[in-house]
């Protein structure tokens, strides 16, 4: 069996702050904001009866973005999850470094 090519889990320095526009059909909004509220680091801030919804992202790395963005995507009802902005801001110590 070929050894395990998964590289070792980092510790978090980083922060990742995204923005995320889901476009759903309007009878879905209700559970479509329920879900993506019930992610880590999630929080919906908007959310129209016309199906558009406004969600941050406050993460520890980009592949915590991409599987909220999927798992957003794929739920029922949803026409579009789009990605708009991302940030990244290092995470300091008590003396200003990097941990």
């Amino acid at each position: 069996m070929p050894p395990d090519k998964t590289p070792p889990a980092k510790p978090a320095h980083e922060l990742h702050i995204s923005s995320v526009v889901v476009h759903a059909r309007p009878e879905a909004v209700p559970a479509v904001s329920r879900t993506a509220a019930s992610l880590a680091g999630v929080e919906v801030h908007a959310a129209t009866d016309g199906g558009k919804l406004v969600i941050t992202l406050e993460t520890e790395d980009e592949q915590t973005i991409v599987s909220h963005l999927n798992t957003l995507s794929l739920l029922d009802g949803v026409l579009a999850a789009t990605l708009v902005f991302h940030h990244v801001e290092p995470l300091l110590d008590a003396d200003g470094g990097v941990p």
